[in-house]
C-alpha cells in the first residue's frame, strides 16, 4: 500500500481512538517519529464531539511508514488503533471517517 504524499509530507489516518483522547496523547503516541508539530487533528462527529478518528502529518514517507509499522495495533488508552495512509488533501479536509 503506497503512501500518498504532497511534496514530502505524508499523512496517516488514526482509527479507534478513545473519545476522550487529547492532542497531547496522540502527540505522545507518535513521539519517536518525526511528525509535523501541531499537525494532530481529532475528528468530530455531527454533534461536535470526538468520533474516535484522527490524523497526523509526517515530515516524509519513511517516517510515516516506520510509524505505521511500529504502532499499528498498539493502544492509546484502552483502545487499539488502526493506522492507514491518507492523501495530503484528505488530511487538510480531515474530520473523521
Amino acid at each position: 500500500n503506497r503512501l500518498v504524499k504532497d511534496e514530502d509530507q505524508v499523512a496517516l489516518k488514526i482509527k479507534g481512538l478513545p473519545y476522550s483522547t487529547t492532542f497531547e496523547e496522540v502527540s505522545d503516541f507518535f513521539k519517536n517519529f518525526q511528525y509535523i508539530e501541531k499537525s494532530v487533528v481529532l475528528g468530530l462527529g455531527r454533534d461536535g464531539r470526538k468520533n474516535g478518528f484522527g490524523s497526523i502529518l509526517f515530515e516524509d514517507e519513511k517516517e510515516a511508514k516506520d510509524a505505521m509499522t511500529e504502532l499499528q495495533g498498539q493502544y492509546v488508552g484502552n483502545r487499539y488503533v488502526d493506522l492507514s495512509p491518507i492523501s495530503y488533501g484528505d488530511y487538510s479536509r480531515f474530520n473523521g471517517p
